[in-house]
């Protein structure tokens, strides 16, 4: 490989919040950064329910202008259509717009000194006594090459470029999701949609943009199009599902997300909530903490594996139990015919457990109150043989 090309101290592969907020963070301590993704425009045909938590909308001061709409109420629908409305007292999310988002984090990170290439596809890395990437320029086309000391692969779902590095994990188990902009004006609440006519192992979604469009969708392990057809059928009769978008979700604790001058961040790390399947968040938190970790590597003079390894153990400390508790409850939940679906809506209903998630749950938090709900002696009654026989 040619060892042409400007040195930099760290290059980033992935132009979205994790790759953005990282390179913001790395150029704001002092490094040069040159980050390289293969889109066009950052923002452009992002694919996202794009639903921010009020808390990390806080935490990381993102600005309000981003907002479509606010989040109080949401609608559970079980598969025998029973229905379960909840009022919060104050927003516990944001629906925003995903691609004036992304263009924020572009702003921020070419404020703070980041060296931005777009249209730039990732063909060959090797990582030796520095880390050399080779790139084709998709506009000219032509071949390039970039060299710095330290790779930050932040590729999202797509983990092909894993392989090329010494890292010897990325994520392995996929859910598929899919989702398309449509006419609605029913409400301000969003609604959760359950059932195997829906989405087996996963669910449905209608989020409201404002008064006149949502953005609706599912995630699920089985027949995707046979899913977003009967949400359509059932909720949306005078649409079709023309335009529809796919993208699988990744699932699941990745093993080991440093090597020698390398991380991954974001979601091709699996740093993905494996109950919704959201990514914002984590993306955010972890990049902190992976800048954080390559500020403080280099201070010390060190990029070795040994001294990024604090990454792994720092994100999995916030991470780790949510990412393992939600995997888990996903594939129980894909064990559950819909008739059981329903005792647990009628318990719910009953018990009124939505004023109790209220009350305990965070929106990007979910270990701790699933956890609680599954002691619950009534729920025990129906799921405790499934969990027990999971763990046989």
């Amino acid at each position: 490989m040619s060892r042409g090309g400007k040195p930099f101290d760290v290059i980033i592969i992935g132009g979205g919040p994790a790759g953005l907020n990282a390179g913001r963070l790395l150029a704001d301590g002092g490094l040069e950064v040159l980050l390289l993704d293969e889109k066009e425009e950052v923002g452009k045909g992002v694919l996202c329910t794009g639903v921010v938590g009020t808390e990390t909308f806080e935490k990381f001061n993102l600005p309000k202008n981003l907002i479509l709409k606010e989040i109080k109420s949401v609608r559970l629908i079980s598969p025998f259509k029973r229905e379960i409305l909840y009022t919060y007292p104050i927003p516990i999310a944001y629906v925003i717009n995903r691609g004036q988002f992304d263009k924020f984090l572009l702003e921020e990170a070419l404020l703070k000194g980041v060296e931005i290439r777009l249209s730039r596809r990732v063909v060959d890395i090797e990582i030796s006594d520095k880390v050399y990437v080779t790139t084709l320029n998709l506009k000219e086309p032509s071949i390039e090459y970039f060299q710095a000391n330290m790779l930050v692969l932040a590729t999202g779902v797509k983990v092909g470029l894993l392989r090329r590095t010494n890292l010897v994990s990325y994520p392995v188990h996929f859910l598929k999701s899919a989702q398309k902009v449509m006419h609605w004006n029913d409400g301000n609440y969003v609604t959760i949609l359950t059932g195997s006519e829906i989405s087996k192992g996963g669910f449905g979604w209608i989020v409201p943009e404002n008064g006149a469009t949502a953005r609706v969708g599912l995630i699920t392990e089985t027949n995707l199009r046979r899913g977003f057809e009967n949400i359509v059928k059932n909720y949306f009769p005078s649409e079709d599902t023309k335009g529809v978008r796919f993208k699988p979700i990744a699932q699941g604790l990745v093993s080991r997300t440093f090597g020698d001058r390398v991380l991954s961040v974001g979601e091709c790390a699996g740093q993905v909530k494996t109950t919704t399947g959201g990514g914002i968040a984590y993306a955010l938190l972890c990049s902190e903490i992976a800048a954080e970790v390559i500020l403080k590597a280099y201070k010390k003079g060190n990029i070795s594996s040994d001294s990024l390894s604090s990454y792994e153990r720092k994100w999995k400390s916030k991470l780790g139990k949510e990412i393992q508790v939600g995997f888990f409850l996903r594939k129980l939940w894909r064990k559950l015919d819909d008739d059981t679906i329903e005792r647990l809506f009628t318990i719910a209903y009953s018990e009124r457990l939505p004023d109790y998630i209220a009350k305990k749950a965070k929106f990007d938090w979910h270990a701790l109150i699933l956890l609680k709900l599954l002691g619950e002696k009534k729920i025990w009654e129906i799921l405790g043989d499934l969990i027990v026989n999971h763990f046989r």
